[in-house]
């Protein structure tokens, strides 16, 4: 009887464990969502408003990803140097600001991955072009929320082949 009272106590701590473990993980990957949602609210914010606030969001590691649509209709993917495009995106907010150029993200979904949060929807700009656009946001090695990924299509190669002399 008293084998049997153990055995049903060191269970019911067992269970209770285990359910504060997963609801404790729970907890944190839902804050990191908001935190996430936040993020992206923000950049958006300051994107729209040409804002140069916006290239210090990007982490200075952080993986900049452009998949080109080619005439033939196949793709290739190009990694950008962060430096550069960070560079690039000073020069040109003042050209996208005279012409009232901009991105909205739609359709965003969250999903945290090893410890950061992947964005994932659409970007579309007021032209009407729209592409997939992953984001990866998390703590950089400063503990700030960045950008650690981006990554999406373009039917312009001017941002790779001007700016970034990447294609033949």
């Amino acid at each position: 009887m008293l084998f049997k009272n153990f055995t049903k106590i060191i269970l019911a701590i067992l269970i209770s464990t285990i359910t504060f473990s997963v609801s404790a993980s729970n907890s944190a990957g839902l804050q990191k969502i908001e935190k996430a949602k936040d993020f992206i609210n923000k950049f958006q914010k300051l994107s729209h408003n040409y804002d140069e606030e916006l290239i210090h969001m990007y982490s200075d590691n952080a993986k900049i990803i452009r998949i080109v649509e080619k005439d033939d209709g196949k793709s290739e993917k190009y990694v950008l140097p962060v430096e550069g495009y960070k560079n690039m995106l000073k020069y040109v907010s003042f050209f996208a600001k005279l012409r009232g150029y901009k991105n909205h993200y739609k359709e965003l979904s969250y999903k945290i991955e090893d410890g950061n949060v992947r964005i994932t929807g659409k970007r579309i700009n007021n032209s009407g072009y729209t592409a997939p656009v992953s984001l990866l946001v998390g703590k950089n090695q400063n503990a700030e929320w960045k950008i650690l990924e981006e990554r999406t299509k373009t039917e312009s190669a001017f941002l790779v082949k001007q700016v970034f002399n990447r294609m033949d």
